[in-house]
């Protein structure tokens, strides 16, 4: 005997409409999530910060800080600017997704040679260190789902 699985839903057909989806967000909505993600690399970044004084000492601690805010900045700049966008009628525009991306390079770049050239008691390791928890920190919240 032969079975056929028959599918209730036909995109063609406009007398069955789309079966509803259920997404799992816990209260939060997209814009939130983004806002959310900056807020957990600054508190991984003073982690990080703690972490490196306790084995470098102060110059450490702060060569870690202002790596984690290298990434921190950019970050948090272009979350807030996506928000914002996301509040206009038109919503976001792609566009301006891919210039935005472009800006928040270049201002991780121009930080990071800030850093290296203004702090005389730099620490490249914990800088560098302080960057990368920085920029993986949303592994954290992948392991919280």
């Amino acid at each position: 005997m032969t079975q056929f699985i028959i599918n209730r839903y036909n995109p063609a057909d406009s007398r069955n409409p789309r079966p509803e989806t259920r997404h799992f967000t816990n209260g939060w909505r997209e814009e939130e999530k983004m806002l959310r993600l900056v807020s957990l690399q600054l508190m991984v970044t003073v982690v990080a910060g703690a972490f490196a004084a306790l084995l470098g000492g102060m110059p450490a601690m702060f060569s870690a800080v202002l790596g984690g805010l290298c990434c921190v900045v950019p970050n948090g700049l272009m979350a807030f600017r996506l928000y914002v966008n996301s509040k206009t009628p038109g919503g976001v525009n792609p566009f301006s997704f891919f210039i935005w991306e472009f800006i928040k390079i270049a201002l991780t770049l121009a930080l990071l040679a800030a850093t290296a050239l203004l702090y005389r008691d730099l620490n490249w390791l914990a800088m560098l260190a302080g960057f990368i928890v920085a920029l993986k920190s949303y592994i954290i919240l992948l392991f919280r789902h």
